[in-house]
């Protein structure tokens, strides 16, 4: 579901105090007044629908991106994790995604999923949602890797999809 609105204050702060825009440039960007900018800065104002879209496209800060994404979806993609217990560098969100993943391979080879889902018992469904759990996690890091590496690499995610767009169609992951 797509939000018509939502509280960007802590995207907007993030993304003015990493020093990559500041607020009288963010408000000429999405053509808003400095107030403006700064009612969604501190959370007196919800930031609408229409200008998210203007400024996922005016910004090629994949995390600031991905906050908006994960705002106006209501959380249905993965957030970025900046939490007290996370490092944000490569490295770390990569041993990370590795750990994650041998969870999730392992979870994905029980026997357990072959079975019909209307088969199932209540301890053995609450076995299968842990295993989502796992799966859960492990996307969560790739998808963080994945960003920390498009910002420490300047990896253009619009270049990466128009690069990798048409393989993927040819070999049948995309219609």
């Amino acid at each position: 579901m797509i939000e018509k609105s939502a509280d960007v204050s802590k995207v907007i702060q993030d993304l003015i105090q990493n020093g990559d825009v500041t607020n009288e440039e963010l408000a000429v960007a999405l053509n808003m007044s400095p107030q403006m900018i700064s009612h969604l800065r501190h959370g007196r104002r919800p930031m609408q629908q229409d200008v998210a879209q203007h400024a996922i496209q005016t910004y090629n800060d994949p995390i600031f991106k991905a906050d908006l994404l994960y705002k106006f979806s209501g959380g249905s993609t993965f957030p970025i994790l900046r939490g007290k217990n996370i490092e944000r560098h490569r490295v770390s969100l990569s041993v990370n995604a590795i750990k994650e993943m041998q969870e999730a391979i392992q979870g994905l080879s029980d026997p357990i999923l072959a079975k019909p889902p209307e088969s199932l018992n209540d301890l053995e469904r609450e076995k299968v949602h842990g295993i989502h759990k796992e799966i859960y996690e492990a996307g969560t890091f790739i998808f963080n890797t994945a960003i920390q590496m498009q910002v420490d690499y300047k990896i253009s995610e619009k270049e990466f999809k128009k690069k990798n767009d048409p393989y993927f169609k040819a070999i049948g992951w995309l219609q």
